[in-house]
């Protein structure tokens, strides 16, 4: 399989892990960041599920997440470890509907991580946009949104007002997002209330905050994800 192959589709695929204490919600500021540690950062992806080892570190990136291209880009991840607030770009977490991807490795870093807050976002476009979120709060209060455009395509587990009051966002809150959790399932911008959740300490989108940026070996488990999600024929 040559590393040039282009990939079928587009999509990005994230985790971030946020230990306490936990500010009030409010808009982010990257400015408000911890500088970044490349030591944990590369802690943190020796033991990340989907890795079997660590090959090369590369330049630091941002904290922008990119779309993989080619074969090659599917073994490059992004970490980024700012004090207590730990992030993941990693395209091994994007899936479908047949697979839990995301969900099986947040449920593992809540496992690893149980007073954390864990907020996980994946999505794959092929034509038509497949999209995930994980959500794992301290005390066990957990929701997962899964599937694709359409009432009998797309399933959530969870009570999302729940995950609302727990995290201290109100309805008007949400209301200013354009955000209505009343609204029908696949209709929600799931991937952006769990940014919402993060604030302020949501840190996708700063092209200043700096990540490390590793060459990976894959778990056989996600080599075979990875090709099938990402290289397999359409049609």
């Amino acid at each position: 399989m040559i590393d040039d192959q282009e990939v079928n589709g587009y999509g990005e695929s994230t985790i971030a892990v946020v230990l306490p204490p936990f500010p009030p919600h409010a808009r982010s500021s990257p400015a408000g960041f911890a500088p970044h540690d490349p030591v944990r950062a590369r802690a943190f992806a020796e033991s990340f599920p989907t890795i079997e080892a660590v090959l090369e570190g590369l330049p630091d990136t941002s904290a922008v997440p990119a779309s993989p291209q080619t074969r090659a880009d599917l073994d490059l991840v992004a970490v980024g470890c700012w004090g207590g607030v730990i992030g993941i770009s990693d395209p091994a977490l994007a899936g479908d509907s047949f697979d839990k991807a995301l969900w099986d490795v947040t449920s593992a870093l809540a496992e690893r991580h149980p007073e954390a807050r864990i907020i996980g976002s994946a999505s794959i476009d092929r034509g038509e946009n497949h999209s995930q979120t994980a959500i794992h709060l301290p005390g066990g209060l957990k929701l997962y949104t899964e599937g694709w455009p359409g009432p009998e395509q797309f399933s959530i587990e969870g009570d999302p007002h729940a995950i609302a009051r727990a995290v201290g966002i109100s309805a008007e809150a949400l209301a200013a997002a354009y955000i209505d959790l009343d609204d029908e399932p696949w209709t929600v911008p799931w991937g952006h209330f769990g940014r919402q959740l993060l604030d302020p300490c949501d840190p996708w989108g700063h092209a200043g905050l700096r990540m490390s940026e590793f060459r990976v070996r894959r778990t056989e488990d996600a080599a075979l994800h990875l090709a099938e999600i990402w290289l397999s024929v359409i049609g």
